[in-house]
């Protein structure tokens, strides 16, 4: 059973901003037979963590996300996140998790998104305003 990766880990991995944790990250991943999970979720924060704490643009986070999904010891959510990246990369007014949670609805129940955010519902075809 593999194991699942965290945020921090991602990070480290991404950035190598911490060389001693970076080490310890890249040995697991390279090592012969690596196979870990990549939750949606852990994307969603390495996302918001490169875009608030580190202050990356949108295209530097899309660029990091996209490598980690080519990780060969990585199984994740590749197409949706990838669709959702899309989106994010294109529509400036969303966030990660809003392009998310409408592809999400879009492409895995192929049902609206319902919503109260009148950019969210603007800006992307699956989203739906609520009134």
């Amino acid at each position: 059973m593999p194991a699942t990766l965290d945020t921090n880990a991602l990070l480290r991995l991404a950035l190598r901003d911490v060389p001693a944790q970076y080490d310890i990250v890249r040995d697991l991943v390279t090592a012969e037979n690596a196979h870990f999970v990549v939750s949606d979720t852990a994307i969603a924060e390495v996302v918001h963590a490169l875009m608030h704490h580190y202050h990356f643009s949108r295209e530097q986070v899309v660029d990091i996300i996209e490598a980690i999904l080519s990780e060969p010891a990585f199984t994740t959510s590749t197409r949706l996140i990838t669709v959702t990246l899309n989106q994010f990369l294109h529509q400036p007014k969303l966030s990660y998790t809003d392009c998310y949670l409408a592809e999400e609805a879009a492409t895995s129940r192929n049902s609206p998104l319902l919503t109260f955010d009148k950019d969210l519902a603007k800006h992307h075809p699956a989203a739906q305003l609520l009134t």
